[in-house]
């Protein structure tokens, strides 16, 4: 299945914009030294029910994205566990951060769902673990990272 908005676009590129939802797990569910696993198995929720439900411009995305997302998202636990949080999260967000190249080269109308479910996504991660009785939940790590203002498109 292709992405009609992606049919412009370098395999590297969209390959990049597939694998945001990995990355942005990798770097909420890593922004303190240790991975967080009900954060990783949260983010696997989130990208199976985005795929079946949710805004409908985006659930061809989500079915293409759900099809790797756990592969990708291991390689990169692999790739980056070893590495304190802050080299880590620095690796991260400048992998993000090309996804300001990407976005302007696709519509619109797709690109803010995109962003917006992006950052979603990274807030969702980010509230699923700690806390006490669901308050306190974002770590102060966590904090400076949901909003993903690495991504400079305004959704």
């Amino acid at each position: 299945m292709s992405i009609p908005q992606f049919s412009t676009l370098s395999k590297e590129d969209s390959d990049l914009l597939f694998q945001a939802p990995a990355l942005v797990t990798c770097l909420i569910a890593g922004a303190e030294d240790k991975f967080n696993v009900e954060e990783e198995e949260q983010s696997k929720h989130l990208v199976r029910i985005r795929a079946n439900s949710g805004d409908p411009i985006l659930i061809d995305y989500y079915k293409e994205v759900e099809k790797t997302f756990e592969a990708q998202l291991n390689a990169l636990v692999s790739k980056y566990g070893n590495l304190q949080a802050e080299p880590r999260i620095e690796i991260l967000v400048k992998e993000l951060s090309k996804l300001n190249d990407i976005l302007p080269k696709i519509d619109s109308i797709f690109v803010r769902p995109y962003v917006k479910s992006l950052r979603t996504l990274a807030h969702a991660i980010a509230e699923s673990s700690g806390g006490i009785l669901g308050f306190l939940s974002v770590s102060y790590e966590e904090k400076h990272l949901i909003g993903l203002e690495m991504i400079s498109f305004e959704a």
